[in-house]
């Protein structure tokens, strides 16, 4: 029924922090809900409350707490607890949304530049290094992606500035239901090769 309707966004930064929002005053425009969740799984589930709550004028609106586990149980309950109005089990790793690029370098060698970031510590494989560039002659970003953690691209022009920024994107369906990428690292300014 439509308990199972109700659209929530879901976000798993770097599996450390789970953030569940829902649409508080569409969807229950007269009520403050509360929202519990839990990690166990099979009969032995421990509910725990809501730690921190995000307000949408005041009411309700998502929650933010530490990620667990893989398997992720949610309930939205009328304000006093004796109603669910909204329950949901999910995989809480297919909505992870990757850190950053860390200590990313650049490579030059003639029209040729290679860039790399560290390793993240886990998720390796389910992730792809995204470079868009540009020079000023150039309407949009130019795009190129490749696996983690080194991505390549030639036909750079020497005397032309260019921008370059980076992330980190989880691969989707195989990994990923929703199409996270992590935002982009601090833009840089490059010219033959040097940094401005």
């Amino acid at each position: 029924g439509w308990k199972d309707a109700i659209s929530t966004t879901i976000i798993n930064f770097n599996n450390e922090k789970m953030q569940i929002t829902w649409a508080a005053r569409e969807l229950f425009p007269s009520e403050n809900v509360s929202f519990s969740y839990t990690f166990a799984e099979g009969k032995n589930k421990v509910w725990k409350p809501c730690p921190t709550y995000l307000l949408d004028q005041d009411y309700n609106s998502g929650c933010l707490f530490k990620t667990e586990g893989p398997t992720l149980a949610i309930s939205i309950r009328n304000s006093n607890g004796s109603e669910e109005l909204f329950s949901k089990t999910l995989k809480s790793d297919f909505y992870i949304k990757p850190n950053r690029p860390e200590n990313v370098t650049f490579f030059w060698k003639a029209d040729t530049v290679t860039v790399s970031c560290n390793k993240p510590e886990r998720g390796v494989k389910c992730l792809t290094l995204e470079l868009q560039y540009k020079s000023k002659f150039d309407k949009g970003w130019q795009s190129r992606t490749s696996k983690c953690c080194s991505v390549g691209e030639q036909g750079f022009d020497p005397r032309k500035c260019y921008s370059f920024r980076v992330r980190l994107k989880r691969l989707v369906p195989y990994c990923n239901v929703v199409n996270y990428s992590s935002d982009w690292a601090a833009e840089t300014f490059w010219m033959n090769g040097t940094l401005l």
